[in-house]
């Protein structure tokens, strides 16, 4: 893959998104130049911390890469000092929310495109961040259907030079998928280890009950903003997610072992297709 068209790329939030993007830009030679703006970080690798306004006025193409709560402010701070042709793309978990956003906000709005590389960790902050974090990562790019296909295609082409492998979708239509594949997952593990037992039992648990709550360690605050911004597509899913959870419950409680069985193997069928070469 060349490298990205842009010559100067401005990073807002640092933290471990978007300082592994920031890091991956520079290292794999995406951009000419990087600079971050973070008030809460002292020091990005080497790569130059400035203010909002600066990074505005200065980039060619900024990621926005802060909390979803918090983009509306970035983006109305930033708005008098993008350029006419500084193109945007964003991180936020949410895309029609933020679609919407831009089109309030922004004077031009159709420079604005959004993408959700499916990686991270419970892990925050740009101590964690490296360069490889998207390499063979999914990367959902969600034009909102007014943007130029130009613009499209640079931002799709940004995101794979930084090792991701993109896919385009409506927003509302990632919002779908997101509740699916991210979402409703971190609901039902926040759920089930809120009722775990004491430390005392904890103690004895294995891997596998260690990787099914893992990212029930990731921020509640942060998850509680990304949930109530999709909490109509959540809602559906988290229904969806009880009807399969009674049938098996009403098989356990008839003691019938033909529909557990099937029940059991339509989820392992299904988690063969999330990663068909693991055991």
């Amino acid at each position: 893959m060349n490298p990205s068209s842009f010559r100067r790329l401005a990073v807002v939030g640092m933290g471990l998104l978007g300082g592994s993007a920031a890091l991956a830009a520079r290292e794999r030679g995406v951009v000419g130049e990087v600079r971050g703006v973070d008030p809460n970080l002292r020091d990005a690798g080497g790569i130059e911390l400035v203010s909002l306004v600066q990074a505005a006025g200065w980039a060619d193409c900024v990621l926005l890469a802060v909390p979803i709560e918090a983009m509306e402010q970035v983006l109305r701070e930033m708005a008098p000092h993008i350029g006419a042709e500084t193109l945007i793309t964003d991180l936020a978990s949410v895309k029609a929310p933020m679609a919407e956003l831009a089109r309030r906000v922004l004077s031009v709005p159709e420079n604005c495109v959004g993408a959700h590389p499916m990686t991270g960790g419970h892990q925050s902050g740009f101590a964690h961040a490296r360069a490889d974090l998207f390499v063979g990562a999914a990367c959902i790019i969600t034009p909102a259907g007014r943007e130029p296909p130009q613009v499209v295609d640079r931002i799709d082409e940004f995101w794979q030079c930084l090792g991701a492998v993109t896919v385009r979708r409506a927003p509302e239509e990632h919002d779908a998928i997101a509740a699916v594949l991210s979402h409703v997952p971190h609901v039902i593990a926040f759920a089930f280890a809120g009722g775990l037992p004491g430390q005392d039992v904890l103690r004895l648990a294995g891997p596998g009950l260690r990787d099914f709550i893992r990212i029930a360690r990731a921020d509640p605050a942060l998850w509680c903003e990304i949930l109530l911004r999709n909490r109509g597509r959540v809602a559906e899913e988290i229904a969806r997610f009880e009807k399969d959870l009674g049938k098996i419950s009403d098989a356990l409680g008839r003691g019938d072992r033909v529909a557990l069985e099937e029940a059991l193997e339509k989820g392992q069928t299904r988690a063969k297709h999330v990663d068909p070469s693991g055991d």
